[in-house]
């Protein structure tokens, strides 16, 4: 990862979007990386016309897990769940793989993140968080 892309990343990890208190028994879902031990646990706010309005979570852990909740919670206000899923699967497949092209924004200071394998799993833990959430929210209907 280059500095521009690190500076970035930093920058996110120090001045998170979308992180706060999120009282057990709240959240939407939690997700736990086995590996490292972090761990995050989020809420999803909704409009009445099914966007998210807001994601907020609490995380504990390292700047990669921080950095890339803090890119979600900005990108996916608006969304419809719908939307919420197509982009975690396209994250997933480009994280350490394909790459994030220019219209990703910020998540390009995830390209080159292959190098370092067991920091994958960190980026990947809010969006295994938000799969969940959006099953739990399909499986209350």
């Amino acid at each position: 990862m280059n500095d521009i892309y690190q500076a970035t990343l930093l920058a996110h990890a120090k001045n998170p979007h979308g992180a706060g208190r999120v009282p057990a028994g709240s959240e939407d879902a939690e997700a736990l990386n086995t590996a490292c031990g972090d761990e995050i646990r989020l809420k999803l706010s909704w409009t009445s016309g099914g966007g998210l309005e807001r994601m907020t979570y609490e995380l504990h852990g390292c700047a990669v897990s921080m950095a890339s909740a803090s890119m979600a919670a900005r990108r996916l206000e608006g969304m419809l769940p719908s939307e919420i899923a197509t982009m975690a699967a396209a994250f997933a497949a480009r994280l350490g793989h394909a790459g994030f092209a220019e219209e990703w924004g910020d998540f390009q200071a995830f390209n080159g993140i292959e190098k370092y394998p067991a920091r994958i799993h960190c980026a990947m833990l809010v969006w295994q968080a938000l799969e969940k959430a959006l099953a739990n929210k399909r499986n209350e209907k």
